[in-house]
């Protein structure tokens, strides 16, 4: 649930813990997306599958290889085995979800996520999901959750 709701000329901003990250983060609410469509995709975000929830594993830990690959250094201050850890979830920490107006279909947030390898890569890790699906993981970006990806 969405709290400590606040109105602005761009839309609303506010805070909402998120289940999957163990972790309370900044909501932006595009000014044409309503507090009642707002909810529905934190509940979206809240209630992922556990297939969702394995895609998005699986994505994190390609990402996280593949900085590493690209920045070989960052093994020396990593703190896990990127091939053992059981849970990329731990090593991630949702800073802001963005949730755009939508646009005639579906429920999809932008989360923007610190995480323990992204040091070395541009901005932050971007995570976007439409209707429970995870569309993208990667290297931040402005990719709405209903673009086509």
């Amino acid at each position: 649930m969405i709290t400590d709701i606040k109105k602005d000329g761009f839309g609303m901003e506010g805070k909402l813990y998120i289940d999957t990250f163990d972790s309370e983060c900044n909501v932006i609410i595009d000014s044409e997306a309503s507090l009642d469509y707002a909810q529905k995709c934190a509940d979206m975000l809240n209630n992922l599958s556990s297939g969702a929830l394995k895609v998005l594993e699986k994505a994190l830990r390609i990402y996280c290889l593949t900085c590493v690959n690209e920045h070989r250094h960052l093994l020396d201050t990593l703190t896990f085995d990127v091939r053992t850890v059981k849970s990329m979830l731990e090593c991630i920490y949702p800073q802001t979800v963005y949730i755009d107006a939508p646009e005639g279909y579906g429920k999809g947030v932008r989360l923007e996520c610190e995480c323990d390898w992204e040091e070395e890569c541009e901005g932050l890790m971007t995570i976007i999901i439409r209707d429970g699906e995870i569309l993208y993981v990667g290297q931040s970006n402005d990719v709405s959750p209903f673009d086509e990806l």
